[in-house]
C-alpha cells in the first residue's frame, strides 16, 4: 500500500500508511536511514474499551486520511461506528525541529460516560541494522524534566514522550518489550502487552526493541478529550532532550502554528499562479503534489524517487534513492514555478556527486554517496560505463534552461559561472565525447526504463537538446569555441536521427545495436519514451510526431476514457495482469496529455488529469503504476516522477478560459 501522508522538513521524515500508522522513519536525511522499514513493526495505535483492545489495523475502522490544504500538514480521522468512538490526528514534523508531532482527539460518540485508554506504539531498527545493540529505556520524570522513553544507539537517539491534557501526565502508563526472531524463540512486540488493558510497566530492553505508551480517558456522554505525542530525533540523549524541551517550552499548539504559517509561505508563489493558470478543480491537488515534492527533498539537496518501503515486502526493489534523471524533471516543475532555491540546492548537490568525467551514475543517496547498481560494465563484449547517459543530458538540459531563465528574470549571469565550471561544462564535454563516430548517434548506454543496453532514441533526443542547450548557454558566457563545437554535433545528431524512424510501424525504433562488424540491429519495440523524447526535446519535425502520436494510441487501444498508457509492449514489470501489454503508468499517461495540450486537443488533457485528479481524492497520492484489472496502486507511491508531471501537465492545460501553450515556457530547442 502507499503513504498516504509523507511529512518532512528535510532532514526527518515520516510516512503514515493507510492506518495512519509510522511505517517509514528517516533521519538525519530524507530517504536515509529508515529506522522504521517494511522490515520493522508497524507503529501500532489502539484503543482498549470494555475489555477488549481495538487497533486502527483490524479492519473495523473507517480511516479517512488528507492534507490540510496547502500544508504539509496531515489529518487522519479513524472511526469505529459499532465502539462508538473516532479518532482523529494531526500529524506534522515540525519545520523547525526534528520533532514529529500528533494533535489527537479521542471523542466519544455515544449518549452515556465511558472509560477507555489509548495506546501508542512504536518500533525501531535504529540506522536500518538489527545488530543487537539498540537500548529502550524509561527515563521518569528529574530535574523538572518530563518522562520519556529514549531508544538509542551510537549516534541515533529518539525520545517518545506526549502529554494527556485530562491527567496532566506525559503518559499514564508504560512498557518496553523486545520484537522479532530471537535464537528458537519470537516475539511480535510489547503491543501484545496492550491487549489486556494493563501495561507491565518493563523500564528497559535491548537488542531490537520497541515500546508502547497508554493514555487514560474518562468521557462524559458525547464527549472528546485531547491528547498529545512526540517523537524526537537526535544524535544524542542530550540533544533530544533539549529538542524537546524547545518543543515542550513552546508547547504543540504553537509549533502547530508556526508549522502551518511556514508551509503557507512557502506555498503561496504556486498558489497566486495556480489561481490564474491552473483549472479549479485541480487545485488542490496541484498545491499538494508540489509539498509532496519538497517533503522528498533532503534539505541538502537530494530528491527522492520516492520514501515508499511498502516495495521491499514484496520484491528486492526500492525507490529510496536520488535518480538524476527523476529529479531533473521534478526540479523542471520548481523552475516554472519560480522555486530557484530548491533548484540551486539541488545543482549543489549534483556538483559534488558528479563523476571526474562529467556523467552521473545511475542513482545516489542522500548523503551523496553513490547508490545501488544494477548495471555491469560489459554489454556482450562491449565495456563501457554502467550508467544512463540520459541522465547526464537532462541534468544538463535543466540546468542551461535554469540559468538562462534565472538571468531573463534579473539574476546576475556571474553568480551561476561557478555552477557552469562544476556542472555545466564537464556534462556537456562528456556527451560530446560519448558520440559513436561512426552513426553520429550517443553510443550505447543503459535506457530511460533501465532494461536494455543500446542507442535508444529518447537518449538520443534528450542529448541533441541537452548539446543544444549547452551552446547557448556557452554564448552568454562568452565561450564561442564550446557553443560551436556543441551545436555542430548536435546538429549532426539532429540529422543522423533519421535512422531511428521505422517505416514499418510508422514509429520510431525504440533503438539499436551496432555490432563490432558494422551490423546494426534495431529494436522495433514500441516504447512511449520514445515518443516523448521526440517530441519534447524536438529531435523530429510536426508530421512524423503526429504519425508516431497516432500510432502509440491505436496500438495501446488509447481512446475514449482508456487513457492510461503502459511504458512499451510487453512490459512485464509489476505486470498484474498477463495477457496486457503492461500496467498503466501516470508517467507515460501526463506525456501524452501534454502533447495534446500543446495541439489544443485539451478534452483528452483534461480525461488524464481527472483520471489523476480521482486517484488522488482516493489517496492523496500518486503511484508509479495501477492495475489494469481492479485500478489498485501497484510499486512506489507516492512517486515523485508522477507527481512532477501531474503539476506540468495541470499547467499545461491551463484554464478553460486561458489555455497556455508549452512552445513558450518549456522544452523548444529550436
Amino acid at each position: 500500500m502507499a503513504r498516504p501522508i509523507i511529512l518532512s522538513n528535510g532532514e526527518m521524515a515520516i510516512g503514515l500508511n493507510q492506518f495512519g500508522m509510522v511505517h517509514d522513519f528517516y533521519y538525519p536525511y530524507v530517504g536515509l536511514e529508515n529506522h522504521s522499514s517494511e522490515r520493522a513493526s508497524r507503529h501500532r495505535i489502539g484503543l482498549f474499551i470494555e475489555g477488549a483492545i481495538h487497533w486502527l489495523s483490524d479492519g473495523t475502522w473507517r480511516i479517512k486520511q488528507q492534507y490540510i490544504p496547502g500544508r504539509l500538514i496531515g489529518k487522519t480521522v479513524a472511526t469505529n461506528e459499532w465502539l462508538g468512538f473516532a479518532i482523529e490526528f494531526q500529524d506534522f514534523v515540525d519545520p523547525e525541529l526534528n520533532v514529529f508531532a500528533r494533535n489527537i482527539q479521542v471523542i466519544n460518540l455515544s449518549d452515556r460516560p465511558r472509560q477507555a485508554k489509548l495506546f501508542l506504539h512504536q518500533a525501531f531498527i535504529i540506522s536500518e541494522a538489527a545488530d543487537g545493540h539498540d537500548t529502550a529505556q524509561y527515563i521518569p520524570p528529574m530535574h523538572g524534566k518530563s518522562e520519556v522513553i529514549l531508544h538509542y544507539k551510537g549516534r541515533r537517539a529518539f525520545m517518545v514522550s506526549g502529554k494527556n491534557l485530562q491527567t496532566g501526565a506525559a503518559f499514564d502508563s508504560f512498557s518496553i518489550g523486545q520484537f522479532g526472531q530471537f535464537s528458537d524463540d519470537s516475539s511480535d512486540g510489547v503491543w501484545r502487552d496492550a491487549e489486556d488493558g494493563e501495561l507491565a510497566r518493563n523500564p528497559i530492553e535491548r537488542i531490537q526493541t520497541d515500546s508502547i505508551l497508554q493514555y487514560n480517558l474518562n468521557f462524559q456522554a458525547h464527549d472528546s478529550i485531547r491528547l498529545h505525542y512526540f517523537l524526537v530525533a537526535g544524535k544524542s540523549g542530550e540533544e533530544s532532550r533539549r529538542i524537546l524541551d524547545k518543543f515542550n517550552s513552546d508547547g504543540l499548539l504553537t509549533r502547530l502554528m508556526k508549522t502551518d504559517q511556514y508551509w503557507q509561505k512557502w506555498i503561496t508563489p504556486a498558489r497566486t499562479l495556480a489561481e490564474v493558470q491552473v483549472s479549479p478543480e485541480y487545485r488542490d491537488h496541484f498545491l499538494t503534489s508540489l509539498l509532496i515534492l519538497r517533503a522528498m527533498m533532503d534539505r541538502r539537496g537530494a530528491i527522492m524517487a520516492s520514501c515508499d518501503t511498502e516495495m521491499l515486502k514484496y520484491t528486492r526493489d526500492a525507490y529510496v534513492d536520488c535518480w538524476p534523471r527523476d529529479a531533473s524533471y521534478v526540479l523542471w516543475t520548481f523552475l516554472r514555478l519560480g522555486y530557484f532555491e530548491e533548484i540551486k540546492s539541488f545543482l549543489r548537490f549534483a556538483s559534488d556527486v558528479i563523476s571526474d568525467e562529467g556523467f552521473f551514475w545511475q542513482m545516489y543517496r542522500p548523503d551523496a554517496t553513490i547508490g545501488p547498481n544494477s548495471h555491469a560494465y560489459v554489454h556482450d563484449g562491449d565495456i563501457a560505463p554502467p550508467i544512463q547517459t540520459d541522465e547526464t543530458a537532462t541534468m544538463l538540459f535543466l540546468f542551461a534552461r535554469t540559468v538562462q531563465t534565472a538571468v531573463k528574470g534579473g539574476d546576475k549571469l556571474e553568480n551561476w559561472y561557478e555552477l557552469y565550471e562544476r556542472l555545466g561544462r564537464p556534462m556537456a564535454n562528456f556527451l560530446l565525447d560519448y558520440i559513436d563516430r561512426t552513426t553520429k548517434l550517443p553510443r550505447p548506454s543503459y535506457e530511460v526504463w533501465e532494461v536494455l543496453y543500446l542507442t535508444t532514441t529518447y537518449t538520443t533526443a534528450a542529448t541533441f537538446g541537452a548539446l543544444s542547450a549547452a551552446a547557448d548557454l556557452a554564448e552568454m558566457f562568452n565561450e564561442t569555441d564550446n557553443a560551436i563545437k556543441w551545436r555542430n554535433v548536435a546538429v549532426e545528431i539532429q540529422e543522423a536521427s533519421e535512422m531511428l524512424w521505422n517505416k514499418d510501424r510508422n514509429y520510431f525504433y525504440r533503438g539499436f545495436w551496432r555490432r563490432d562488424s558494422g551490423q546494426i540491429d534495431f529494436d522495433a519495440t514500441i516504447d512511449a519514451s520514445a515518443f516523448y523524447g521526440a517530441w519534447t526535446f524536438r529531435l523530429f519535425d510536426h508530421k512524423k510526431l503526429e504519425t508516431a502520436f497516432k500510432t502509440l494510441t491505436e496500438r495501446f487501444y488509447i481512446q475514449g476514457n482508456n487513457v492510461g498508457l503502459p511504458r512499451f509492449e510487453g512490459d512485464d514489470y509489476n505486470r498484474a495482469d498477463p495477457s496486457s501489454d503492461g500496467n498503466p503508468w501516470f508517467i507515460t499517461s501526463f506525456w501524452l496529455a501534454q502533447y495534446q495540450a500543446e495541439r489544443g486537443e485539451i478534452d483528452f488533457t483534461k480525461k488524464v488529469l481527472d483520471w489523476a485528479n480521482d486517484q488522488m481524492t482516493r489517496t492523496n497520492v500518486l503511484p508509479e503504476q495501477v492495475s489494469p484489472i481492479d485500478g489498485r496502486m501497484l510499486s512506489a507511491a507516492p512517486l515523485s516522477w508522477s507527481h512532477a508531471e501531474f503539476i506540468n501537465t495541470c499547467l499545461d492545460y491551463g484554464t478553460p478560459q486561458n489555455q497556455p501553450r508549452r512552445t513558450d515556457d518549456a522544452v523548444s530547442t529550436q
